[in-house]
């Protein structure tokens, strides 16, 4: 492990990707990390979550407790919403047409697939319907979330997403590079099985800049965390950057520091130290 030193300057602010970062490999929050949070918090650190997921699945994911005291950057910074010492917000939609185009080769070429249509955290479209809780929403999804894809397009949507059940989706997404115009990216997860289009101009980075206008905090002084490819520039761009050992190694390479893995507390070990540091 490379961990930041807190012992003569410390950050100002914590942003934190979740799946396989501040998450386990069950997708879950362990208490250590929780505990370790919700210390930062009561000393006065605003602290962002930065996550390619929909708020909707999040109260499962990390907990009520956690989302109260938490800014969100949600879904690849398409949406931001400032909480706990940050303000304002911000929404980045999607090219209509791209958004269109891709919902129509997807299903032609790739039937199996399951697609979203993100609207805002909450509301979606699918392309399969029948077992939508399992793949989706983690039981979370009511009737009055799912809305037709038609319809969708007129809601201002923000992102697709493209779970491969298994799959891998390489070919898929090199064809959506090639079809979908500039203003739109397409983003792999590391495993080839899922694919996030979202607006060219959002990015975790971007999202978590602007919330912190409002307390005029840079982004130099924002310690991140992050594993996976949709995280390169939040990595990049803040000034106390740490990948978790289980990160690919794009994000190593870029990461100033690195910690333990996501399922031996790495989050939580950086935490309790800068807890230590500002006590």
């Amino acid at each position: 492990m490379n961990l930041p030193d807190f012992s003569s300057y410390v950050p100002k602010v914590v942003a934190m990707d979740l799946d396989e970062t501040a998450l386990n490999s069950n997708s879950r929050l362990d208490d250590r990390t929780r505990t370790a949070i919700h210390a930062v918090h009561q000393l006065g650190l605003p602290i962002v979550i930065a996550t390619s997921r929909p708020e909707r699945v999040l109260p499962t994911l990390v907990g009520d407790d956690i989302l109260e005291i938490t800014s969100l950057v949600q879904m690849n910074g398409t949406i931001a919403d400032g909480k706990a010492g940050l303000t304002g917000s911000l929404k980045r939609s999607m090219n209509l047409q791209d958004a269109q185009h891709c919902w129509q080769l997807v299903n032609k070429t790739a039937p199996w697939a399951r697609m979203t249509l993100e609207l805002d955290g909450t509301q979606f479209a699918v392309n399969h319907a029948d077992d939508i809780n399992e793949l989706w929403a983690f039981n979370m999804a009511t009737p009055t979330m799912l809305v037709e894809f038609e319809e969708a397009l007129n809601l201002d949507p923000v992102k697709v997403s493209v779970n491969g059940v298994g799959n891998n989706l390489e070919e898929v997404a090199v064809m959506l590079e090639e079809q979908l115009s500039a203003d739109s990216v397409v983003f792999r997860a590391s495993d080839q099985h899922f694919l996030n289009i979202v607006p060219k101009e959002a990015s975790k980075s971007g999202a978590v800049a602007d919330l912190l206008k409002s307390a005029d905090i840079p982004l130099s002084d924002v310690l991140s965390f992050g594993d996976d490819y949709v995280d390169i520039d939040l990595i990049r761009d803040c000034g106390w950057s740490v990948a978790v050992e289980n990160a690919i190694p794009e994000i190593k390479a870029l990461a100033k520091f690195q910690t333990a893995s996501n399922n031996d507390h790495g989050v939580a070990i950086v935490l309790e130290n800068l807890v230590t540091a500002l006590t």
